[in-house]
Formats: structure tokens, C-alpha cells, sequence
């Protein structure tokens, strides 16, 4: 299937042509909306790697931080579409875009079944070494998203 005129329209819909302010305004609030997710993400994926606050069950820090985790990842979902869409045609031929997007996609698929289960089942209840694995591959998995992400302009 070929998408690629899909990407000319969004292209052509112009969402940044309107404002020269809109544009930077857009990705200010995409990077905050990241430093949002990162932080309730980390905050948790430390906790399954037995560093930071450890003596909070993982399970309620996890229930505190979901409102953050998810309102980040909305707010990253609603930025970063138009900011892709000034750029379509050009994001549709690179192919650290769609590593990105598999990655991503990834990344929410892990977050929100095997992470949440590891979660979800509590401290001691299961091995100290899958709680290690699963934060860390939550680390490494949304690390290299964002590292996608920033080298999408480069390339």
C-alpha cells in the first residue's frame, strides 16, 4: 500500500504555514510534553532497577505517575503529528522515520502490557531479575525513540 499520498496531503495541508510562531510553539510544547513522559517513565523504570524510592510500593509509584505518563503521551501524540506533517514528503522516504515509528509503536505495546504487568503484580511477587529487565529495556526502548527522533533531522 502506498502512503505516500497521504504524505503530500498533510504535507499540503499546511498546519505551520499560518504563524511563524506556530511552528516553535508546537515543538516547545513537544519537548515539555517529553521531559513530561520521560520523567513518570523513568521515575518507575529506576524503581524496577532498585534505585530511587524504594521504600514506596512500586505499584502505587506506578498509579501516581500513569496521569503523567499518559497526559505526556498524548500531548506528545497531538504535537508531533503536525510537526511531522510540515515535513511529510520528507519523513515518508527516511527510514530512520519509520524505525522510529516501529520503535514507537514498540514501545507502547511494551509499555502498556508486559511493563504494566510487571507492575501490576507488585513488589515480591516477581524475580528482582525481570523487574531489572523490564526497566531497563523500558529505558532502552523509549531512549532509542528519542534518539530516533533527533536524528530524523539529520539524516
Amino acid at each position: 500500500m502506498d502512503l505516500m499520498p497521504f504524505f503530500e496531503w498533510m504535507e499540503e495541508v499546511g498546519v505551520f504555514g499560518s504563524s511563524p510562531y506556530l511552528g516553535p510553539g508546537v515543538n516547545l510544547v513537544h519537548l515539555l510534553a517529553m521531559v513530561v513522559f520521560a520523567g513518570a517513565l523513568l521515575i518507575v523504570d529506576l524503581r524496577l532497577l532498585g534505585v530511587g524510592l524504594t521504600d514506596q510500593p512500586i505499584a502505587q509509584m506506578a498509579r501516581d505517575a500513569q496521569p503523567w505518563l499518559i497526559g505526556g503521551f498524548v500531548v506528545l501524540v497531538l504535537t508531533g503529528v503536525p510537526a511531522m506533517m510540515s515535513t511529510a514528503v520528507r519523513q515518508y522516504v527516511n527510514w530512520v522515520f519509520w524505525a522510529k515509528m516501529g520503535l514507537l509503536t514498540f514501545g507502547v505495546l511494551f509499555t502498556f502490557t508486559i511493563r504494566r504487568g510487571v507492575i501490576n503484580r507488585g513488589d515480591g511477587h516477581i524475580g528482582p531479575i525481570w523487574s531489572k529487565i523490564v526497566g531497563l529495556s523500558s529505558i532502552i526502548v523509549w531512549g532509542g525513540v528519542a534518539a530516533l527522533a533527533r536524528l530524523i533531522m539529520l539524516i
